[in-house]
């Protein structure tokens, strides 16, 4: 009768230990200790930016579809499991990474931002910043390897994105190389969904 129970009772106390582990909420400490680990090995080995405000490229890949590098699947459906970004710099949560192909966008009369046609004599380019916290990023490795000799940054996918926002940054004047975030423009996070990389390589 003990033997039976202790069958019965060891998968469901397995269970509720994972179940515990899983939403466990993470110790303050801790966390904070691992964000000022990261942001200290970020401070060390990102190299000073280029004229165009750029430290280097990175690649970005999903911790959990490692494996599926390099391999590119044409026909998949939602974001790589890996791509390339050109990393920004850093923000007070992690990494801010330039995402996209730069947009036009003006301000309109309300003072609100939109999107813009590039031959309005209004309009200016936005660029599109990826936020990654440092909560999601797994693993940093530096040498890169035989495709790729840049960063490769191991990151825990959330919601099918490492992102917790998309920003956009603008210069502060048309002459000027400085960027000022766009503030109050969000448009892809106000439809719960971020911009996703083509699954083709992506470097502008």
């Amino acid at each position: 009768m003990g033997e039976l129970l202790a069958a019965v009772l060891s998968p469901l106390l397995e269970l509720s230990k994972w179940i515990y582990a899983k939403f466990k909420k993470p110790d303050p400490v801790q966390l904070l200790k691992r964000r000022e680990e990261l942001r200290r090995e970020f401070e060390e080995h990102l190299p000073k930016k280029n004229k165009y405000g750029v430290h280097c490229d990175a690649i970005i890949r999903d911790i959990k579809r490692m494996d599926l590098y390099p391999a590119i699947d044409e026909e998949g459906k939602g974001i790589s499991p890996w791509f390339k970004v050109e990393v920004k710099g850093l923000y007070h949560r992690g990494l801010e990474v330039f995402t996209s192909m730069p947009k036009s966008i003006k301000q309109g009369e309300n003072g609100e931002w939109d999107f813009a046609d590039y031959k309005d004599p209004q309009e200016v380019t936005g660029y599109p910043v990826g936020r990654i916290p440092f909560d999601l990023i797994e693993h940093v490795d530096w040498e890169g390897d035989e495709y790729y000799p840049d960063p490769h940054i191991y990151c825990r996918f959330k919601d099918g994105q490492p992102y917790e926002s998309t920003v956009f940054f603008r210069r502060y004047t048309k002459d000027d190389e400085f960027l000022i975030e766009v503030e109050g423009f969000r448009p892809w996070d106000k439809k719960k969904r971020f911009w996703q990389p083509s699954r083709r390589i992506f470097c502008w």
